[in-house]
C-alpha cells in the first residue's frame, strides 16, 4: 500500500510543479502581452526604399525611421537641438566638430555604438553613392570623419560650418556590420538601429510595418510594439481611427470638427516650415518665372490671409520668408506678400505678359493640412489675374526623383521652405540657392550673404545674418510664399503622453490603455 501510495505522489508532484510553473507565469507575465498594448499608427505612406534611411527625408518616412533608428543630435518638442547619440559637442578646430558618444548603446542586432560606427556611416554618405541619397546630400559638407576614442569623433567640413550638429540630426547612424554584409538593399529589408523598436516584420502586400519595443534601446519604449498601417486616403484614416483599426493617425484639416464632436483628441504642433511652391528659373527651355517682376506678381495675386484664415481655420499665418515663427531666424519685420491682384496685373503687364501666360504647376499629393484646397484656390487667384495655370498633383516618389535629378520640367513645383529635421533656415535657403546640387534656383547676388551666414560661429552674429536674409529673399521672391505649416493628428482617448517633435510623435514616451479599456 505504501508504495502504491509512493506512486501516486511520484506522479502528482510533477503534475502539481506543472500547474504552479504555469501559475507563476501568468502572474509573473508582462502586463503589455495581456492589455496589447502596441500602437497602431494610420500614415499616408510606408518608405518605398523601406529600412534604408537615407534615401528620403521627413515624412511620411520619418515616421517610420525615427521609430528603427537614432541620429548623433535630434529636437526635443519645442524645436531646439538636444543629444542624441552624441551626449555633447564643441568646435576643436575652424572646420572641426568633436563628438562625444553615449557609452553602453547597442544596436538590435547587438552590435556595439562606438566612433567607428559613427565614421562608417558618414564615410558611406559622402561615397558616390551615398551623394546621390537625399540625406547624403543634406550633409555632403562633411569632408571627413576620423575615430579620436572609442566614444569620441571629430568631423570635419570642407568649409566652416556653424550647424553641423543641427545637419547631422537627419543622418541616421546604421549598425555598420550589417550594412556592410548586406549593402543598402539588403540592410533596407533586415534594419538596424538603436531606436526603441526592432523591425519584425515588412509586409508590402498590407503596406504595414510591424515593430517590437527594442527595450536595450537608450531610449527604452512603454508600449510592447508599434505597427504603421499606410492608408493613403484621408478618409480612410478617418474611418480606421473610428472603428478602432488605428488608434493614432495624421488627419487633415477639415477633419477636426468631425473628429473632435465623437470624442478623439486633437493635436497640432507647428512643422517648422513655409508652404511654398518653386519657381523653376533654371530650366531649359527658360521659364517666364525667370523674371522677377513675374513672381512678385505671382506673389500679390494669391490671397495668403483668406487660405490661412478660412481653409485652415486661422491655425497658421500667412507668410513672405524662408521661415516660420518657431525658427530660428525668422524676422518679424518682413510681412507676407499683401492680395493686390491690380499690382500683380501691373507687374506682369511690365515683364511683356499684359495678355497674361501659361504656366505648369506640379504639387505633391497630400502630406499637407489642406493642401490639395489651397493649390485649388491658387489656381483660381492665379486666374484671376490672366495667369492660366495647369495643376498636376504627383506622387512624392515621383516628385523627389526629378527634384535631386534636376529633371523638374514645371514651371512651378510644390517645395516647401522646410527647416525640419534640424530647424534651421539656412537648410531651405541654401537648396533654393545655387549652392544646390542640380539648382533650380540661382541669384549669384546672394551667395556671399548665405556663405557668411554659414560659417558665422557667434549664434547672436549669425541671427541677424539670417534676419538679413529673410528680408532679401522676401524681395527676391524665389518661390510663391503661402503659410506656415502645422502638422495634425487625432488620437483615441486612450492613447496618452504624446510628444511631437520634429512632426513625429515621440515613440518611448506614447502610452496606450489595455485593449479592453479601449473598446
Amino acid at each position: 500500500m505504501q508504495s502504491r501510495n509512493a506512486s501516486i505522489e511520484s506522479i502528482r508532484w510533477p503534475v502539481r510543479l506543472a500547474w504552479l510553473a504555469i501559475f507563476v507565469l501568468v502572474i509573473a507575465w508582462p502586463q503589455s502581452s495581456i492589455s496589447a498594448r502596441e500602437l497602431r499608427f494610420g500614415v499616408s505612406d510606408i518608405p518605398r526604399s523601406m529600412g534604408n534611411p537615407y534615401t528620403e527625408n521627413g515624412t511620411p518616412s520619418s515616421y517610420t525611421w525615427m521609430a528603427l533608428f537614432d541620429a548623433l543630435t535630434r529636437l526635443d518638442t519645442e524645436g531646439r537641438l538636444e543629444p542624441g547619440l552624441a551626449i555633447d559637442w564643441e568646435v576643436v578646430g575652424e572646420r572641426t566638430w568633436r563628438f562625444h558618444l553615449r557609452e553602453g548603446v547597442r544596436f538590435s542586432n547587438g552590435e556595439a555604438l562606438d566612433a567607428q560606427a559613427v565614421v562608417a556611416t558618414l564615410d558611406w554618405l559622402g561615397s558616390p553613392a551615398g551623394l546621390r541619397t537625399l540625406i547624403g546630400n543634406e550633409v555632403r559638407g562633411v569632408e571627413s570623419a576620423k575615430v579620436v576614442d572609442t566614444h569620441v569623433v571629430d568631423v570635419t567640413t570642407r568649409v566652416p560650418d556653424a550647424i553641423l550638429p543641427q545637419r547631422l540630426s537627419a543622418a541616421m547612424i546604421v549598425a555598420p556590420e550589417a550594412w556592410a554584409t548586406l549593402g543598402p538593399e539588403g540592410f533596407a529589408r533586415q534594419p538596424v538601429g538603436t531606436g526603441p523598436f526592432r523591425l519584425v516584420e515588412w509586409n508590402d502586400r498590407r503596406r504595414r510595418v510591424t515593430m517590437a519595443a527594442n527595450h536595450d534601446s537608450w531610449r527604452r519604449p512603454v508600449l510592447s510594439g508599434l505597427e504603421l498601417i499606410a492608408l493613403p486616403d484621408d478618409a480612410v484614416r478617418v474611418q480606421a481611427l473610428r472603428s478602432g483599426e488605428v488608434d493614432l493617425t495624421i488627419v487633415d484639416i477639415e477633419d477636426i470638427e468631425f473628429l473632435a464632436s465623437r470624442g478623439f483628441e486633437i493635436h497640432h504642433r507647428p512643422s517648422m516650415q513655409v508652404m511654398a511652391l518653386a519657381f523653376n528659373t533654371e530650366r531649359d527651355p527658360p521659364s517666364p518665372v525667370r523674371d522677377q517682376r513675374v513672381r512678385q506678381a505671382l506673389n500679390y495675386a494669391v490671397n495668403q490671409q483668406a487660405i490661412a484664415d478660412v481653409l485652415l481655420q486661422g491655425l497658421v499665418e500667412p507668410a513672405g520668408q524662408p521661415a516660420s515663427r518657431s525658427t530660428p531666424g525668422y524676422n518679424p519685420e518682413v510681412p507676407a506678400y499683401p492680395h493686390d491682384p491690380a499690382r500683380a496685373r501691373a507687374l506682369l503687364a511690365e515683364a511683356g505678359y499684359a495678355d497674361g501666360l501659361d504656366l505648369l504647376i506640379e504639387a505633391v499629393d497630400g502630406g499637407i493640412p489642406g493642401a490639395n484646397q489651397i493649390f485649388q484656390v491658387v489656381v483660381q487667384d492665379l486666374g484671376r489675374v490672366g495667369v492660366r495655370a495647369r495643376l498636376q498633383v504627383r506622387p512624392f516618389s515621383a516628385w523627389v526623383r526629378d527634384y535631386l535629378g534636376g529633371t523638374t520640367r514645371a514651371d512651378i513645383f510644390g517645395l516647401p521652405w522646410n527647416a525640419a529635421p534640424y530647424n534651421d533656415v539656412l537648410r531651405p535657403i541654401e537648396y533654393y540657392s545655387c549652392a544646390q546640387r542640380n539648382a533650380f534656383f540661382c541669384e549669384p547676388s546672394i551667395m556671399p550673404a548665405i556663405q557668411q551666414a554659414a560659417g558665422e560661429l557667434d549664434p547672436e552674429a549669425r541671427l541677424l545674418l539670417l534676419k538679413d536674409l529673410a528680408a532679401k529673399i522676401h524681395e527676391l521672391a524665389p518661390s510663391l510664399f503661402l503659410v506656415e505649416q502645422i502638422t495634425l493628428f487625432a488620437t483615441h482617448p486612450a492613447v496618452t503622453r504624446l510628444d511631437i517633435a520634429n512632426r513625429v510623435p515621440v515613440y518611448e514616451t506614447l502610452e496606450l490603455e489595455p485593449v479592453n479599456a479601449r473598446r
